[in-house]
């Protein structure tokens, strides 16, 4: 019995030594695969599986030497005249309108303003001083900066003189501002007492 049993007894216990080898190998991958995906300096994704968009990677690339293009309305005004035609004032049949902008080479910008005068009788006027002129109109741009002129119709002809506008007739000021707003942007300007004029643009 012994003998006829031998063989038996035999490959029973090669199982069972098989088992406790692969029991214990098993748990020793699975040990090791924690402890890869715990290191931080162990990437366990496969190379393969990693895809990178080329589109993305361009736009969010910090380092590149390419810039977008600027808008159109980010430049300066092209140096040409530009017809504004905005009412400063009109009562009493006495009218200031603002007719245009010129745009400089240089970058300035001349703003052209014409009284009228449709009334029956005389308009007094007065033009101060060359140094208080300068100070007496001014152009906001739209980032918040407010430019002053540099000369003026009136520092420039009458500088602390009156004078009469007949009735019927009519003419056209200027001022000179060193600055040129950007390319469609708004702009306000304040002319000597009369209100401001709003939203004033270069197209």
């Amino acid at each position: 019995m012994e003998k006829r049993h031998a063989g038996t007894l035999a490959v029973i216990a090669l199982m069972a030594c098989l088992a406790v080898v692969g029991a214990v190998g098993g748990t020793y991958l699975a040990n090791r695969a924690n402890s890869q995906s715990d290191d931080p300096s162990v990437d366990p994704t496969p190379s393969r599986s990693v895809t990178i968009d080329p589109a993305s990677s361009e736009t969010a690339d910090p380092d590149s030497s390419e810039s977008p293009e600027p808008s159109e309305s980010a430049g300066e005004a092209e140096p040409r005249t530009y017809q504004i035609d905005r009412e400063v004032y009109d009562a009493l049949s006495l009218s200031v309108t603002l007719v245009s902008a010129e745009v400089t080479s240089g970058g300035k910008l001349r703003l052209n303003v014409r009284y009228r005068n449709d009334s029956l009788i005389d308009w007094p006027l007065a033009c101060p001083t060359a140094e208080v002129d300068r100070t007496s109109s001014q152009v906001t741009l739209s980032d918040g900066r407010t430019v002053r002129p540099e000369n003026s119709w009136c520092a420039t002809t009458r500088p602390g003189k009156s004078f009469t506008l007949a009735s019927g007739a009519e003419a056209t000021t200027w001022a000179l501002y060193p600055a040129v707003p950007a390319a469609g942007s708004s702009f306000d300007v304040t002319w000597y007492d009369f209100p401001v004029i709003e939203d004033v643009r270069l197209r």
